[in-house]
């Protein structure tokens, strides 16, 4: 008993450690400059200019139910008004025309 116990739990630990490769690598991050910026209803919607993904009418989008939508909706605000370029992860390039994101940054 105590033998096959040992064999699943190694099977279990090894299946999981062969998943977390895969969500590590699950997320991309696209950067670029502030195109466009649209809040429609409880949405922001926005472009990048010269967009890794090479869709040119890529939009990506966030709700504003947090504080930290609202200060990502905030912090492209800024990068549109000075011209620095945001950093925006989400799940993979998108086929459609919108993508929800996962986070936004900027490096200083």
């Amino acid at each position: 008993m105590q033998d096959a116990l040992r064999k699943y739990m190694k099977s279990l630990l090894v299946m999981l450690g062969l998943l977390l490769p895969v969500t590590a690598i699950a997320n991309i991050t696209v950067h670029g400059e502030v195109a466009r910026i649209y809040p429609s209803g409880n949405a922001v919607h926005f472009k990048l200019k010269n967009d890794q993904c090479g869709n040119t009418g890529q939009y990506y989008y966030f709700m504003l139910g947090t504080e930290v939508e609202k200060a990502w909706y905030a912090l492209l605000l800024a990068a549109a008004n000075t011209g620095k370029p945001v950093r925006v992860s989400i799940p993979v390039c998108p086929t459609t025309s919108y993508v929800q994101v996962n986070y936004i940054y900027q490096d200083y």
